[in-house]
């Protein structure tokens, strides 16, 4: 808590800006000169602080990385942007990850593809707004169809309960549930500041520092299984310990507030209390192995730096 006003304030930042930049420059203008200036300014900041563990849950980031969306820190930047951002994202994905991610992650939620070529793609469109499905809008080129700027700037009216948007000339029922996504093959776009700020644009594409570091991972996972195994089943334990530590928590203030007299006499409130101690506890012991093992898939990938530099 002590930091959260500077790591705000950073990510917020992160969130809003560095969505086209490669990681080489994010990295820089958050460690060189963001974070620099807020110490300055003193206000307080997390000592180590990242966009995507700030942004993000563990089990999330696992999920995505089933789902296809590469491991690296790059990429996991890009999953909280797209997830995580107020407007829609526009992904530059000249390799497909993003696209295939996208597809995985959503695909349970009846996703719906369309492209600006197909001649009935606002119907299809209307449709997924008002039943809440998933859009992907593929292959766009530098110039967006202007009856899609209703969606982009989420032009949403709020009637009493009900939530309607005006598509070209028809006004439809708007699901809260309906995601928009569009992705271009192009590998450097340039976009008018008219889409940079309806839009969230997100640099997927892969250089050759990225692609290092998705091999780095692709070897250790393959040549050292039992560490990812590992890392997954404390990801899932510390996941399940955070959950009861909330739901132990709720209950004790349920318990505090409904005590009538001593409270050292309430055995069910001491109960609940010494099992609040021992859950918090593991989930400790649990995220310092965490710790531990991360550290060891960081050898792990440094031993695979060291190789590829001989």
């Amino acid at each position: 808590m002590v930091y959260l006003v500077g790591d705000c304030l950073v990510a917020a930042g992160f969130l809003s800006y560095m969505g086209p930049f490669l990681s080489e420059y994010r990295d820089f203008l958050v460690k060189e000169v963001w974070l620099k200036e807020v110490r300055k300014l003193s206000v307080p900041c997390s000592p180590n602080f990242t966009f995507s563990t700030f942004l993000s849950k563990p089990t999330a980031v696992r999920d995505w990385n089933i789902q296809g969306l590469p491991s690296d820190s790059f990429s996991t930047e890009n999953g909280v942007i797209v997830t995580r951002g107020n407007r829609w994202p526009l992904m530059v994905d000249p390799q497909g990850q993003a696209i295939k991610w996208i597809k995985n992650m959503e695909g349970t939620r009846q996703l719906k593809l369309i492209d600006l070529q197909q001649h009935d793609y606002l119907r299809t469109l209307e449709n997924a707004i008002q039943y809440g499905f998933p859009v992907l809008l593929q292959n766009v080129q530098e110039e967006l169809d202007p009856s899609l700027s209703p969606i982009l700037n989420k032009a949403v009216v709020k009637t009493g309960n009900r939530m309607t948007i005006r598509v070209g000339d028809k006004e439809l029922d708007y699901n809260p549930e309906f995601k928009f996504y569009i992705t271009t093959k192009l590998s450097n776009p340039h976009y008018t500041p008219e889409i940079s700020t309806k839009t969230t644009i997100v640099n997927f594409a892969v250089k050759e520092q990225g692609l290092e570091a998705q091999l780095l991972g692709i070897v250790v996972r393959k040549e050292r299984p039992e560490l990812e195994e590992q890392k997954d089943t404390l990801v899932m334990n510390i996941a399940a310990g955070k959950k009861k530590l909330v739901e132990l928590e709720d209950e004790i203030l349920r318990l505090l507030n409904e005590a009538t007299g001593s409270l050292l006499d309430d055995e069910q409130l001491v109960n609940t209390l010494q099992s609040s101690k021992k859950t918090s506890e593991e989930v400790s012991e649990q995220l310092q192995v965490s710790e531990q093992t991360e550290a060891k898939i960081d050898a792990a990938r440094e031993v695979g730096n060291i190789i590829k530099l001989q």
